[in-house]
């Protein structure tokens, strides 16, 4: 028999956005229902940066210091060339760590309260009840879930920003190997961001995370010949591309952990879309990658999503827990509007900054027009004081 129930909160996607917005709204009293179509915590991805601003949302949710027990601090970045005997060394402002994703999803996990968990639900269905004003949600098991306010983190391919008629995400023509590789006896990289440029245009990225263990990515700029989801051919078509780099490269790629290893497309939210979309109908509206997908070649994904949940929280405990007069339904969804406003309002101009640098980084790297390059240059150079780490001073502020 179909289930029915009704929720104040109800957080769509269990990956970073959402539990950190759930644990946010936890620690600030606050009970919410976070639906995941897995049936565990997803953990799939290797690895993500996080930068000072994303320490920071962390730490407004309590989590910082265990996650720094899992990783080591990075003290900046080389920038090496394989065919030229150059190399450019930027020192890091401020933090940054590599994260397993496995470390971050579990850690935001273990302090989200269980009853706050849902897993197994594969939506079919979003819709809303205007006798009632509550969102409805409807899993393909038949169970109705009506929600006061509905928060969709689900993602690049969210179910509710499709509600929201938001523009779907693009693509840029380059694709990105990720994967992991273990050293038992441990590595001797030191503790740096190394960036190597081959011969024939792939980048190869490597970031620690500890003493034994590094995660790299290689990115390339013509679609594979094969099965992505093969981490055979992943591996040996990764492993070719990088000929001709020095041998701890290649054999960083060759002995890797195989089911960490992975190639997918870099999509990304237009800068305009994200200027010009309503984010919010009524009591619905998106965070993380579902309102916001940008390219991962500036590091900030993860990280904007983590403030998205440190700025969200904060409006909707504004909202909720202040005092009022007025114990009605009508007043209290008036003011969760009104603060959801207050979010998009906030937001948005920080993820247009961030979603024009990482556009204007990922145009210069895949555009074959020379104008579009020096254009993409420019503006780099101009807007954002070229090849910069100001985006990681950013303070979302606290919860």
């Amino acid at each position: 028999m179909a289930r029915e129930e009704v929720h104040d909160i109800v957080i769509v996607g269990g990956g970073i956005c959402g539990l950190a917005l759930s644990l946010g709204l936890h620690r600030k009293g606050i009970k919410s229902l976070v639906l995941e179509r897995s049936n565990y915590l997803r953990s799939e991805g290797a690895a993500m940066g996080v930068h000072g601003n994303g320490w920071h949302a962390l730490d407004q949710l309590k989590v910082g210091t265990d996650l720094r027990n899992c990783s080591i601090p990075l003290t900046g970045m080389h920038y090496e060339y394989v065919t030229k005997d150059d190399k450019n060394v930027k020192t890091y402002r401020r933090e940054l760590r590599c994260l397993r994703r496995k470390d971050l999803i579990e850690t935001l996990g273990r302090y989200v309260p269980a009853e706050q968990l849902r897993f197994g639900c594969h939506i079919s269905s979003v819709d809303f009840d205007s006798q009632t004003n509550l969102h409805v949600v409807t899993t393909r098991d038949g169970t109705t879930i009506k929600a006061k306010v509905l928060i969709g983190c689900d993602g690049s391919y969210s179910i509710i920003s499709k509600s929201l008629k938001l523009d779907r995400p693009k693509f840029f023509p380059i694709w990105i190997t990720r994967g992991f590789t273990t050293y038992p006896e441990g590595h001797d990289f030191g503790n740096h961001f190394l960036r190597l440029a081959a011969p024939n245009g792939t980048i190869f990225g490597r970031l620690p995370i500890d003493d034994k263990t590094i995660h790299f990515f290689v990115t390339h700029f013509a679609e594979p010949p094969g099965d992505m989801n093969d981490p055979k051919f992943a591996r040996e078509y990764t492993v070719e591309l990088l000929k001709g780099t020095p041998r701890e490269i290649t054999e960083s790629v060759k002995n890797c952990d195989m089911d960490t290893l992975s190639i997918k497309q870099a999509g990304y939210r237009t800068p305009w879309s994200i200027l010009n979309q309503k984010f919010r109908r009524g009591t619905m509206i998106v965070a993380g990658d579902a309102m916001h997908q940008m390219g991962p070649f500036i590091g900030q994904g993860g990280s904007a999503a983590l403030e998205d949940a440190i700025v969200l929280t904060r409006c909707l405990s504004n909202a909720i827990n202040a005092p009022t007069d007025s114990s009605s339904d009508k007043k209290w969804v008036e003011r969760v509007e009104d603060a959801l406003d207050v979010y998009i309002k906030e937001r948005r101009p920080r993820l247009m900054r961030l979603a024009i640098q990482s556009y204007l980084v990922g145009t210069l790297l895949s555009t074959k027009s020379w104008i579009a390059k020096l254009f993409a240059i420019f503006c780099l150079s101009v807007f954002f004081g070229g090849n910069n780490l100001n985006h990681a001073l950013f303070d979302c502020g606290t919860i």
